[in-house]
């Protein structure tokens, strides 16, 4: 320690504007700053207090509308609007003082107070923000204030009567940076955005929050809601002991409650598609783990080590595995809890939560990928089965817990699990799998001999011939 010595002076600690503008978002994609914008919507709705838990639409009425040009970008909705002591003390400021880490009306997707700034670093130099929740306020950036290394605080203005009727916020940016201009010039770019939207939103849209993202025209024309990502498994009706049924894991670790559910949302490969690869490219987007917080997506459909593929005994994913699905809900009223990133797109596998959950996952993925394997050499026995069966939605997934006989998992504590039983092919022990390639023409041949009909499965001709030779083989000699 210094003890008694006598100052002489002092020295600049604080950053310049630019470099921590540049820091700021260097590593954050375009699309995930607009989906930070989209986050303080959904904050804005839990914030205000008046949602209902105990309706499956609780953000019915709430809206969000982004409108993309290439000099200009609009972000608006009717959330809530951003109360004045808010906007004063913490909502303009670069992170969220200790004091506003949570709020008293449940759990948010926001965590680190930065979205919103960064979002507006990210797209431009010059924004206008307009809020009403109380007092209407209105607070703009400059280039100016942008190219100042003074971290002077912004005057915030009185916003019209006639503005936001409905409490809501207004962002608008201007002098769009570059690369957002190139981006928002692209049409694959913007429908790839709404299509990311879909994903990382559906579990939020499907609870009545509409999406809108368009340009000025379409949205005079009155462009369409984005349409949410739907997850659902396969569940076998009856009352067989051995039967298809999602595996089913439920508890806290922690102070976080963990919601998990896997099976299958296809049937398995067939012969054909199993020798082909280019036929599962296009399914395999559906297989995978899917991880939210907060009901916000953060990983969507991941086949990879960070949700246990070709982990301790589980295989790595290929198309054999198409059929396997998951999904992994993590909810807390403190978001810093949560295994996040803070692009939110991004898990912290670091996290003794996320570790734990993985542990449950990778059990399920287990189960599954060896039912795939005993039944690959027997897909069309699955058929009787698969014709008893219907689709299980999340909002039916998630009441299961409370209808199903959990038991208490021994791997990870305070969690319960019901993992069912699925069937296993009588034959397996007995029976081996045929496969060979053969010209076109001699398939199409045979199936004309066989079927009359050119156009039937080259594995339903392949049995055909092989049960004629085998007929031929075990007829008594005459």
């Amino acid at each position: 320690m210094i003890g008694s010595a006598e100052q002489i002076g002092t020295a600049v600690a604080s950053p310049t504007k630019e470099f921590f503008v540049r820091m700021l978002t260097r590593d954050i994609e375009l699309q995930d700053a607009l989906l930070d914008l989209l986050d303080n919507c959904v904050d804005g709705i839990i914030r205000s207090g008046t949602i209902s838990t105990d309706n499956s639409k609780p953000y019915a009425g709430f809206k969000a509308t982004l409108t993309i040009a290439p000099d200009h970008f609009v972000i608006e909705d009717n959330c809530g609007g951003i109360p004045i002591e808010v906007a004063k003390k913490s909502a303009f400021a670069m992170g969220r003082p200790p004091a506003t880490g949570t709020t008293a009306h449940g759990a948010t997707v926001g965590m680190y107070g930065i979205g919103m700034k960064r979002a507006i670093f990210k797209l431009g130099t010059e924004a206008l923000v307009e809020s009403r929740h109380d007092t209407g306020f209105v607070v703009e950036f400059t280039p100016d204030w942008m190219r100042d290394d003074k971290w002077d605080e912004l005057p915030m203005y009185e916003l019209a009567d006639s503005k936001l009727p409905e409490k809501g916020t207004r962002i608008e940016i201007y002098q769009l940076n570059d690369e957002v201009k190139s981006s928002f010039l692209d049409g694959s770019w913007i429908d790839e955005f709404r299509r990311t939207v879909a994903r990382h939103y559906s579990l939020i849209i499907a609870k009545g929050f509409s999406v809108s993202v368009g340009s000025d025209a379409e949205m005079a024309a009155g462009v369409s809601p984005i349409d949410a990502e739907e997850f659902k498994l396969i569940r076998t009706t009856g009352g067989t002991d051995q039967r298809i049924a999602p595996y089913v894991y439920a508890g806290t670790l922690g102070d976080v409650e963990v919601e998990i559910f896997a099976g299958l949302y296809r049937e398995l490969l067939s012969e054909e598609e199993g020798e082909e690869e280019e036929d599962t490219r296009g399914a395999s987007d559906d297989a995978g783990w899917t991880v939210a917080c907060n009901d916000r997506v953060v990983i969507w459909k991941d086949k990879s080590r960070l949700t246990g593929w070709g982990e301790a005994t589980v295989p790595n994913y290929h198309g054999q595995f198409i059929a396997i699905t998951g999904i992994v809900l993590l909810r807390c009223d403190d978001p810093k809890k949560l295994p996040l990133t803070t692009t939110k797109r991004g898990i912290d596998a670091a996290s003794n939560v996320y570790s734990e959950a993985k542990d449950l996952m990778r059990d399920a993925t287990k189960h599954l990928t060896s039912f795939t394997n005993k039944w690959k050499k027997f897909p069309q026995k699955l058929e009787e089965i698969y014709k008893a069966s219907e689709y299980v939605d999340l909002p039916t997934l998630r009441s299961l817990p409370a209808a199903l006989p959990m038991i208490l998992s021994r791997k990870v504590e305070g969690i319960k699990k019901y993992e069912p039983k699925y069937p296993e092919p009588e034959q397996e022990k007995t029976s081996l799998r045929v496969s060979f390639v053969a010209l076109k023409t001699d398939v199409a041949t045979l199936a004309k001999h066989f079927f009359d009909d050119v156009r039937v499965k080259p594995g339903a001709v392949g049995e055909a011939a092989f049960n004629e030779a085998l007929r031929a083989t075990k007829a008594p000699e005459k």
